[in-house]
């Protein structure tokens, strides 16, 4: 761990980093000495392959050498994430992350694919290994070189909480075992069971496939825009629900792209106040949110709501009694009230879970309104409107 904290240490200097700027150096750093460790690592595999005739040590080589493109992959992309914006890139270049893990995935299941036909090859056509103690000794330096590298990856993934790092990281964490099954192989074949390089080859196979599955999994939905964490929300609606005159914060929306986070959020207002009060008021609680949550962009949409209303907190208790007991209903916001010559009229939006069946609207719809309308006769129009909510995070 010391050669660790020093080399990060070094990396970073004395000067004062913004967070973007410490992840491109710590991911430019980890990036780089993975390609390193990785083509070290493959040629010595691939000299040693070829004197034992291991299949499992030649597909280990191979995997190795992934690593050293991925790597490179890796150390590109945090280059190329920090690239200033453009008028066709207005939020800037930081989704450069998730398409370098794309790649990573492409890459490691394509290898995959190679070391399982392989693996399958020895297995029906098997040959003599050649499994000296300085063949085993090798593997187990090896061994070792990857577990330090795999904690290198893990503290910087840690620091600079990238998807990328971990990724690798993790990608080092089964290498670890991939080479340990070639270790395996090589034990056999001096104890006279040659068929488990065959098996150790196909066993690193699926190894490697599975984490190209598994991370190109995890990327894909990074880039079609996973749902915020509930603690993300939440976050933002205590920050903005603590300013005087805000009386409800709902539709938080957060838009990632990369280290450029894009926060928008509507904020309830007492109707009667001055328009340019409520003005003032929204850019308080966008300039709040951008500096204690480290937020590139917020933008805040004013709605106005008149509690004056004799029938307005009957009618809001009704409805979160409603909520609390209706399974498909998350919540509701912009509860209306307007006196109009006709009679009353209320409009509200309530906010359904996500997989809420477009099927069963109408009688969520028909329902509320029935209880709103016992509640209140003398209601002449009561609209309901229905959205799916942006803040259901799993």
């Amino acid at each position: 761990m010391y050669i660790t904290q020093w080399i990060i240490k070094r990396t970073l200097g004395t000067d004062v980093l913004s967070e973007a700027r410490k992840k491109q150096r710590l991911g430019m750093l980890e990036g780089s000495i993975s390609a390193g460790f990785s083509l070290v690592l493959s040629l010595v595999k691939v000299v040693f392959g070829f004197m034992s005739g291991s299949i499992s040590l030649m597909a280990d080589a191979a995997n190795n050498f992934s690593d050293l493109g991925s790597s490179l992959v890796i150390a590109f992309s945090f280059h190329l994430s920090k690239k200033p914006k453009d008028a066709k890139h207005p939020y800037g270049h930081g989704r450069m992350e998730c398409i370098a893990g794309l790649v990573l995935s492409l890459l490691l299941i394509v290898v995959g694919i190679e070391v399982a036909r392989a693996g399958i090859s020895r297995l029906l056509h098997p040959e003599p290994l050649t499994a000296t103690p300085l063949i085993m000794t090798v593997v187990v330096i090896t061994i070792l070189a990857k577990t330090w590298l795999a904690l290198f990856a893990r503290t910087l993934a840690h620091m600079c909480d990238s998807t990328v790092l971990w990724a690798d990281a993790w990608n080092h964490t089964y290498d670890i075992a991939c080479t340990a099954l070639v270790l395996l192989a090589l034990w056999g074949a001096r104890h006279g069971y040659p068929a488990i390089d065959g098996w150790a080859g196909l066993s690193v196979s699926l190894f490697i496939i599975y984490t190209g599955c598994r991370f190109g999994l995890e990327t894909i939905s990074n880039l079609l825009g996973e749902a915020p964490t509930r603690e993300e929300v939440e976050r933002i609606k205590q920050r903005a629900g603590a300013q005087q005159g805000v009386m409800g914060v709902h539709d938080v929306m957060i838009h990632k792209y990369g280290d450029v986070h894009v926060v928008s959020l509507h904020i309830e207002v007492d109707a009667k106040k001055p328009v340019m009060d409520i003005h003032a008021l929204s850019e308080q609680v966008e300039a709040l949110i951008e500096e204690d949550l480290s937020v590139s962009k917020v933008i805040v949409h004013t709605d106005p709501i008149d509690r004056d209303f004799e029938e307005y907190n009957a009618l809001e208790a009704l409805l979160k009694d409603h909520v609390s007991k209706h399974p498909a209903i998350l919540d509701f916001h912009d509860l209306r009230l307007s006196d109009e010559p006709e009679g009353l009229n209320l409009s509200v939006d309530l906010v359904l879970k996500s997989d809420t069946p477009p099927a069963s609207h109408e009688d969520i719809q028909t329902a509320l309104e029935k209880q709103v309308r016992d509640h209140t006769p003398r209601l002449r129009q009561i609209t309901i409107c229905l959205e799916s909510s942006y803040e259901d995070p799993v």
